[in-house]
């Protein structure tokens, strides 16, 4: 259940917070959660006191939009736990589906739900969901650690005593509008004014395009790769004095190259970065999409990796939601309705669940939910590498009303040689 409490503070918007809220992004159905079934010794009143010592130690959980510039910060949780009981494993499963599913109004009160069903005293439906204005994969890891640290001091009968982070997400909200105002801000407005003219407005575009036939239908490829891929991974990023991130982004970017015939290439990536100092240990959305480009065709790995990595690093430094902060500008840096062709990650994206390690002397098992109303991306090929682990590969989402098939094979084989050839 939602409450409200008094209000104590008021202050703008972060930037990334103003995305969300505006444009076509104020529509999305954007959560982040977690739903595990739970097997052990759980103590439901531990779980609350815990959840409610995460929701005063970070003030985002406890924050509210006015309008796409304002804010405000209550002093108590906006989210209470609620909990139910079911007589099968259907009907728990049903009961957290109506938590998890209806998306949040981001003009309402309370952007988190928790929930437990439980089916016996040692079994138990455990969720909880975020709108993801107040989250980001850091942030979600932050939490649950947070939860796991009160949730075991809950069990051992100690204190939680109040804590509200000196560090708060309002206060960089504050400082990061204070310092787009001055010479940080005239500094990166410069450098992306630049970026605009010369790679044209973010996000870029597959380099050719193509025709939708038919409905959207998602095609998951995975491109398994050798054993060692990881240290082949490692050893050019070392040599290029780059990151492996870099490293495999320049691959693709290769791919795409050798797949189009085309020079100029770009890709996006999520960055998740906290760029202003003091802003390391905050919870909250930081994550923005940034767009890493490739110029010339070189027959030398290492000069695509350095060419990757030299612009990886100055869009990182400038880091900043583009849409809405070139309209505080009066720039166009940034189509609100055009999809980037290709998306880049390294590792596995999706967020921590809970596990045994989490919450000791319980197993967990996490159960996987499909929201329907989450955006898709008709236009978009989404390719990771996961290179951790006994089976390393890459993998590519894509569209194949959209993109031809023998396209996506031929920037994932490209990559491949690209990024764990030894014959350099």
């Amino acid at each position: 259940m939602t409450v409200g409490r008094a209000e104590i503070t008021r202050g703008p918007t972060s930037l990334a917070e103003m995305a969300r809220l505006t444009g076509e992004f104020a529509g999305w159905h954007n959560i982040v959660y977690s739903v595990v079934w739970l097997t052990g010794k759980l103590d439901i009143a531990a779980v609350r006191e815990a959840w409610r010592g995460v929701c005063l130690r970070n003030d985002i959980l406890r924050r509210a939009y006015l309008s796409s510039d304002e804010a405000c910060t209550y002093d108590d949780v906006l989210g209470e736990l609620e909990f139910y009981t079911a007589d099968s494993d259907a009907e728990a499963l049903n009961t957290i589906r109506r938590i998890v599913e209806p998306p949040f109004d981001l003009a309402d009160l309370g952007l988190s739900r928790i929930a437990i069903v439980q089916r016996d005293e040692h079994r138990h439906l455990f969720a909880i969901v975020l709108d993801h204005i107040i989250v980001d994969f850091v942030t979600w890891d932050r939490l649950l650690r947070d939860f796991a640290e009160l949730y075991e001091r809950a069990t051992q009968g100690s204190s939680l005593d109040r804590k509200v982070e000196l560090n708060a997400y309002h206060d960089f909200a504050v400082l990061e509008r204070r310092q787009l105002s001055g010479a940080w801000g005239e500094k990166r407005r410069a450098f992306w004014h630049a970026q605009t003219e010369r790679f044209g407005m973010f996000p870029p575009p597959f380099p050719i395009e193509y025709d939708l036939k038919g409905e959207p239908r998602s095609t998951l490829v995975q491109h398994e790769l050798p054993a060692d891929a990881k240290a082949r991974v490692l050893d050019l990023a070392r040599r290029c004095r780059a990151t492996p991130f870099a490293t495999v982004a320049a691959a693709v970017l290769a791919g795409m190259q050798e797949a189009t015939g085309t020079s100029t290439v770009g890709v996006i990536t999520n960055y998740h970065g906290r760029v202003l100092p003091g802003t390391s240990d905050i919870a909250g959305l930081f994550v923005q999409k940034l767009p890493l480009q490739l110029t010339t065709r070189s027959r030398h790995p290492e000069e695509s990796v350095r060419e990757a990595f030299g612009h990886m690093l100055d869009v990182f430094e400038h880091s900043l939601p583009l849409w809405p902060v070139g309209q505080l500008w009066n720039e166009n840096l940034a189509h609100i309705d055009r999809e980037a062709g290709v998306q880049v990650s390294l590792g596995n994206q999706r967020t921590t669940s809970f596990s045994e390690s989490l919450l000791t002397g319980i197993k967990a098992e996490t159960v996987f939910m499909y929201v329907p109303g989450q955006m898709t991306w008709p236009k978009t090929i989404q390719m990771g590498w996961q290179l951790d682990g006994p089976a390393p590969q890459i993998t590519a989402c894509y569209n194949e009303s959209y993109f031809p098939g023998e396209l996506v094979q031929t920037i994932l084989q490209t990559a491949e040689n690209f990024a764990l050839s030894t014959n350099r």
